[in-house]
């Protein structure tokens, strides 16, 4: 039976005798109010879950074949959710924009946008149900796959690594709401593969300059690496699993055998992009002004900085710069 098929059969099969795929459902006592009860508690708590044991949306060291074990609580009781694999590149792909923002009205809408989405390995779905508490406890299996799209790679290219795609993603989906549910979805980064991706770089718009000057910055040319903080920080947004703040700039200038002046700076990275079959790797853009009183021999950094999962993270990259009065 195809994946569709079976999401169908699902759905109107009763929930009281249904067992699908994965699932395992509990029938309800015939006690008036025992299934909303818990209906109640979800309300208020909301969803919860956890990653083989850990809070955090990010499983790390896998590979094809893997274990996810998914345990979440604060569900709806009885409910059919849809665990499945994507590449990231379905993050910054604004065909996706239906899907991560909720808009899908119909499981019709959802089945023809799951088929239309090549970043999304429908192979790897599981159906599973929440309990008569809302709870649910299943295992995913992380799959060997290469998307219809050869842009969305599992691991993904090196690139798109470098660009803040730091692994793929297993998304849940609500098959009631046919919403993203954030609490239940995580990034997974494989084997051999850093945390982050390498430092960026940083060129300067001028060799040379006075106080009060202002100088703008770009990525060096021929980058390979790039600005990554943005591009989490859609992914964060887009898959529902953080608040996605937005980087905040500052620039460091440490004269050569002198004093350290940190300043506010205008700029920003662009997130990596995905249009027409073309991705994009983040760009810098902005600038600085020089303050008054440093001159000589400068070191300029520039530091991205936001907070994700209580934690700040930055990027930062460094270039010389000859100031003189």
């Amino acid at each position: 039976m195809g994946i569709i098929r079976f999401i169908r059969a699902c759905l109107l099969a009763s929930l009281i005798t249904l067992s699908c795929g994965a699932a395992v459902v509990v029938a309800a006592p015939a006690v008036a109010g025992a299934a909303t009860a818990p209906a109640a508690a979800a309300a208020t708590t909301g969803p919860s879950c956890t990653f083989n044991g850990s809070k955090l949306p990010l499983v790390k060291g896998v590979s094809g074949g893997s274990k996810i074990a998914v345990s979440c609580t604060g569900l709806a009781p009885l409910h059919p959710y849809m665990l499945v694999g994507t590449s990231l590149v379905l993050a910054v792909d604004p065909a996706a924009a239906p899907l991560l923002k909720g808009q899908i009205l119909s499981l019709s809408g959802l089945t023809a946008l799951l088929n239309a989405l090549t970043e999304i390995d429908l192979p790897s779905a599981i159906l599973p149900f929440s309990d008569l508490f809302g709870n649910l406890n299943v295992s995913w299996t992380v799959p060997t796959f290469q998307p219809l799209d050869p842009n969305a790679s599992c691991p993904p290219s090196q690139e798109e690594f470098n660009s803040g795609l730091l692994g793929c993603a297993m998304a849940m989906i609500d098959l009631t709401s046919f919403k993203p549910v954030g609490a239940g979805s995580a990034l997974f980064e494989y084997a051999g593969s850093p945390l982050f991706p390498p430092k960026p770089t940083l060129a300067l718009s001028t060799k040379t300059a006075a106080p009060g000057q202002t100088v703008s910055v770009k990525d060096a040319t021929g980058a390979s690496t790039y600005w990554w903080l943005s591009t989490l920080s859609t992914l964060t947004s887009a898959l529902g699993t953080g608040a996605g703040a937005s980087p905040k700039a500052t620039v460091t200038l440490k004269v050569k055998g002198g004093a350290t002046v940190t300043e506010s700076a205008i700029a920003q990275a662009s997130s990596a992009t995905y249009s027409s079959g073309v991705f994009t790797p983040p760009v810098l853009s902005g600038s600085f002004k020089i303050p008054t009183g440093v001159s000589g021999l400068v070191s300029v950094t520039l530091k991205l900085a936001a907070p994700f999962e209580g934690v700040l993270l930055g990027n930062s990259a460094s270039a010389g710069l000859l100031v003189s009065k």
